[in-house]
């Protein structure tokens, strides 16, 4: 390298005395030993001037905006504020008032209440009765003659009577529905014509059915018992409906008893008078657990 070229510069390092650092600013401390001549030594050496240059044009710019504003409010008319009454509140007495005082008592003229009217009784105007002379033809048998004879309105002959009343018996004419064949056939005795429900086949009927389509939900063990009642209504034409769980067994148990009873056929509805009517039936069914 050719050291005796003009352009080329050596850095010279010199390090700076306490006198020297007590009377250096910091930026020259900062940059102590390094190059001055870059951009940021420069930037960092006017920065206090700059600062207060932006403030100043700030503060200027605020000074104005302030002068501006009150030029624009003293162009406004002042609206002058009306003064509302005055409230005054005075205290009013009220007069006194005397009690008006009990005269004496009055004297009570007890009265006796009136007794109601009573309604009229209808009467009839009684007058004696007219003297009547009546000539009697046939005058009545002295009692001498009275035992032994019975009362009539004609005197007959006969023997003695015992005492005891025979009533004359009169034939009984038998008389035919009007084709004159011969007497009628009597009528028959009313009778009450009263059944229960009855499922098709009778009680054997529902047990073959149940034992055939009824299925154990849970295990049971042996010898242990599930009882579920249902309660349903047999209507006028023998359908089943209104199934209600009287005793339950159990969630399972119960629901197995209505789904078989719902697949029920039609009954034989109850009879009253006659008449074909809805009743209420109680169906107990049990679950058994047997041995394996």
């Amino acid at each position: 390298m050719d050291l005796s070229d003009p352009l080329h510069l050596i850095t010279k390092h010199i390090t700076m005395t306490n006198k020297e650092i007590a009377q250096a600013n910091l930026l020259d401390i900062i940059f102590e030993n390094r190059n001055k001549e870059y951009g940021a030594y420069a930037l960092r050496q006017g920065y206090n001037n700059r600062m207060l240059l932006s403030l100043g044009a700030g503060l200027s710019v605020i000074l104005l905006f302030v002068f501006m504003s009150n030029m624009n409010t003293t162009g406004n008319e002042v609206v002058p504020v009306k003064e509302r009454p005055t409230m005054m509140i005075k205290e009013y007495v009220m007069p006194a008032v005397k009690p008006k005082l009990p005269g004496p008592p009055k004297e009570i003229v007890k009265t006796k209440p009136s007794a109601p009217a009573q309604p009229k009784i209808a009467s009839v105007q009684f007058t004696s009765p007219p003297k009547i002379k009546e000539v009697v033809k046939n005058p009545m048998p002295p009692i001498t003659d009275m035992p032994g004879k019975t009362i009539d309105d004609k005197k007959t002959t006969g023997i003695p009577d015992d005492g005891i009343s025979k009533l004359p018996v009169k034939p009984v004419i038998e008389t035919g529905t009007g084709t004159g064949a011969g007497p009628s056939r009597p009528e028959p005795d009313f009778v009450t014509q009263e059944r229960e429900p009855e499922f098709p086949g009778g009680s054997e009927g529902l047990k073959k059915f149940l034992s055939r389509y009824l299925n154990t939900p849970a295990a049971l063990q042996s010898g242990e018992m599930k009882v579920v009642k249902v309660r349903f209504k047999v209507e006028k034409d023998g359908s089943v409906t209104s199934f209600e769980i009287l005793a339950s067994g159990g969630n399972e148990f119960d629901g197995e008893v209505v789904r078989v009873c719902r697949k029920m056929p039609k009954w034989v509805p109850a009879l009253q008078n006659g008449m074909n009517v809805p009743v209420s039936y109680v169906l107990p069914v049990t679950f058994i657990g047997l041995e394996e």
